[in-house]
Protein backbone atom coordinates (compact mmCIF):
# COMPACT_ATOMS: atom_id res chain seq x y z
CA UNK A 1 0.00 0.00 0.00
CA UNK A 2 1.37 3.78 -0.63
CA UNK A 3 1.93 5.50 2.00
CA UNK A 4 -0.34 8.35 2.92
CA UNK A 5 -3.38 6.30 1.74
CA UNK A 6 -5.97 5.76 4.01
CA UNK A 7 -6.47 2.00 5.14
CA UNK A 8 -10.17 1.69 3.81
CA UNK A 9 -8.77 2.26 0.25
CA UNK A 10 -6.89 -0.63 0.12
CA UNK A 11 -6.66 -1.17 -3.68
CA UNK A 12 -4.08 1.16 -5.57
CA UNK A 13 -5.72 3.67 -7.95
CA UNK A 14 -3.11 3.26 -10.52
CA UNK A 15 -3.70 -1.30 -10.59
CA UNK A 16 -7.51 -0.14 -10.97
CA UNK A 17 -6.66 2.74 -14.12
CA UNK A 18 -4.69 0.17 -15.59
CA UNK A 19 -7.48 -3.15 -15.14
CA UNK A 20 -10.12 -0.55 -16.36
CA UNK A 21 -8.20 0.33 -19.37
CA UNK A 22 -6.95 -3.19 -20.11
CA UNK A 23 -10.54 -4.47 -19.86
CA UNK A 24 -11.96 -2.23 -22.12
CA UNK A 25 -9.07 -2.93 -24.48
CA UNK A 26 -9.49 -6.37 -24.38
CA UNK A 27 -13.73 -6.21 -24.85
CA UNK A 28 -13.16 -3.65 -27.81
CA UNK A 29 -10.69 -5.46 -29.22
CA UNK A 30 -12.59 -8.69 -29.36
CA UNK A 31 -15.68 -6.84 -30.47
CA UNK A 32 -13.45 -5.78 -33.43
CA UNK A 33 -11.91 -8.57 -34.50
CA UNK A 34 -14.86 -9.49 -37.14
CA UNK A 35 -13.92 -6.20 -38.92
CA UNK A 36 -10.13 -6.57 -38.57
CA UNK A 37 -9.34 -3.64 -36.88
CA UNK A 38 -8.06 -2.60 -32.81
CA UNK A 39 -9.38 0.02 -30.92
CA UNK A 40 -6.58 2.52 -31.41
CA UNK A 41 -7.71 2.30 -35.59
CA UNK A 42 -11.41 3.00 -34.31
CA UNK A 43 -10.37 6.05 -32.32
CA UNK A 44 -8.42 7.48 -35.36
CA UNK A 45 -11.09 6.96 -37.88
CA UNK A 46 -13.03 8.66 -35.23
CA UNK A 47 -11.22 11.40 -34.79
CA UNK A 48 -10.66 11.75 -38.66
CA UNK A 49 -14.19 11.27 -39.70
CA UNK A 50 -14.86 14.39 -36.87
CA UNK A 51 -11.80 16.05 -38.17
CA UNK A 52 -12.50 19.25 -40.82
CA UNK A 53 -12.20 17.94 -44.19
CA UNK A 54 -11.97 14.06 -42.92
CA UNK A 55 -8.21 14.69 -42.84
CA UNK A 56 -6.00 15.46 -40.05
CA UNK A 57 -2.03 15.51 -39.87
CA UNK A 58 -0.17 12.67 -38.53
CA UNK A 59 1.27 15.16 -35.27
CA UNK A 60 -2.11 16.02 -34.67
CA UNK A 61 -3.08 12.26 -33.91
CA UNK A 62 0.26 11.77 -32.28
CA UNK A 63 -0.99 14.63 -29.74
CA UNK A 64 -4.69 14.12 -29.64
CA UNK A 65 -4.08 10.63 -28.43
CA UNK A 66 -0.53 11.03 -26.75
CA UNK A 67 1.06 8.52 -28.80
CA UNK A 68 4.29 8.45 -29.76
CA UNK A 69 4.95 9.40 -33.36
CA UNK A 70 6.55 5.28 -34.16
CA UNK A 71 3.42 3.72 -32.41
CA UNK A 72 1.02 6.17 -34.72
CA UNK A 73 2.95 5.57 -37.81
CA UNK A 74 2.63 1.70 -36.96
CA UNK A 75 -1.03 2.09 -36.63
CA UNK A 76 -1.24 3.86 -39.62
CA UNK A 77 0.65 1.47 -41.69
CA UNK A 78 -1.64 -1.13 -40.90
CA UNK A 79 -4.72 1.19 -41.66
CA UNK A 80 -3.44 1.65 -45.31
CA UNK A 81 -2.90 -1.74 -45.96
CA UNK A 82 -6.65 -2.08 -44.69
CA UNK A 83 -7.86 0.99 -47.15
CA UNK A 84 -9.03 2.96 -44.34
CA UNK A 85 -6.76 5.82 -44.66
CA UNK A 86 -4.47 7.71 -47.27
CA UNK A 87 -1.24 9.25 -46.27
CA UNK A 88 0.19 11.37 -48.38
CA UNK A 89 2.76 14.54 -48.21
CA UNK A 90 1.77 18.12 -47.35
CA UNK A 91 2.24 20.06 -50.78
CA UNK A 92 4.09 23.06 -48.78
CA UNK A 93 6.22 20.48 -47.02
CA UNK A 94 6.54 16.85 -47.97
CA UNK A 95 7.69 15.96 -44.75
CA UNK A 96 4.50 16.33 -42.82
CA UNK A 97 1.72 14.02 -43.45
CA UNK A 98 -1.99 14.37 -44.01
CA UNK A 99 -4.15 11.71 -43.23
CA UNK A 100 -7.28 11.25 -45.35
CA UNK A 101 -10.15 9.27 -44.55
CA UNK A 102 -10.58 6.98 -47.74
CA UNK A 103 -14.52 5.95 -48.35
CA UNK A 104 -13.89 2.42 -47.07
CA UNK A 105 -12.57 4.07 -44.14
CA UNK A 106 -15.34 6.23 -43.26
CA UNK A 107 -17.97 4.18 -43.84
CA UNK A 108 -16.66 1.72 -41.44
CA UNK A 109 -16.28 4.45 -38.73
CA UNK A 110 -20.06 5.14 -39.23
CA UNK A 111 -20.30 1.72 -38.24
CA UNK A 112 -18.22 1.37 -34.91
CA UNK A 113 -19.65 4.51 -34.03
CA UNK A 114 -22.68 2.74 -31.86
CA UNK A 115 -20.52 0.48 -30.39
CA UNK A 116 -17.41 2.38 -28.98
CA UNK A 117 -20.25 4.92 -27.66
CA UNK A 118 -22.08 2.00 -25.82
CA UNK A 119 -18.79 0.99 -24.68
CA UNK A 120 -18.32 4.42 -22.75
CA UNK A 121 -21.66 4.37 -21.22
CA UNK A 122 -20.79 0.71 -19.50
CA UNK A 123 -17.89 2.42 -17.54
CA UNK A 124 -20.66 4.77 -16.16
CA UNK A 125 -23.82 2.83 -16.35
CA UNK A 126 -24.55 2.39 -12.73
CA UNK A 127 -23.17 6.01 -12.12
CA UNK A 128 -26.22 8.39 -11.43
CA UNK A 129 -25.49 12.04 -13.41
CA UNK A 130 -24.06 13.55 -10.97
CA UNK A 131 -20.94 10.97 -10.20
CA UNK A 132 -20.63 10.95 -13.81
CA UNK A 133 -20.09 14.19 -13.87
CA UNK A 134 -17.41 14.15 -10.74
CA UNK A 135 -15.69 11.12 -12.27
CA UNK A 136 -15.58 12.67 -15.70
CA UNK A 137 -14.09 15.95 -13.53
CA UNK A 138 -11.48 13.88 -11.70
CA UNK A 139 -10.44 11.73 -14.62
CA UNK A 140 -9.59 15.58 -16.19
CA UNK A 141 -7.70 16.11 -13.16
CA UNK A 142 -6.11 13.18 -13.05
CA UNK A 143 -5.15 13.40 -16.55
CA UNK A 144 -3.46 17.02 -16.15
CA UNK A 145 -1.86 16.00 -13.01
CA UNK A 146 0.36 12.91 -14.83
CA UNK A 147 0.56 15.48 -17.80
CA UNK A 148 2.76 17.90 -15.93
CA UNK A 149 5.85 15.16 -15.87
CA UNK A 150 5.74 15.38 -19.14
CA UNK A 151 6.48 19.39 -19.60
Amino acid sequence: MCPNRNKEDREDNGILIQRLAKNMKYLADENLSNHNITIEQVKILRFLSESPGSYAYQKDIEQNFAIKRSSVTNILQNMEKSELVERIGDESDGRIKRVLLTEKGSKLSKTLKDFICKLELVIVSDMSGDEKELFNKLLKKSLNNVSKLFR
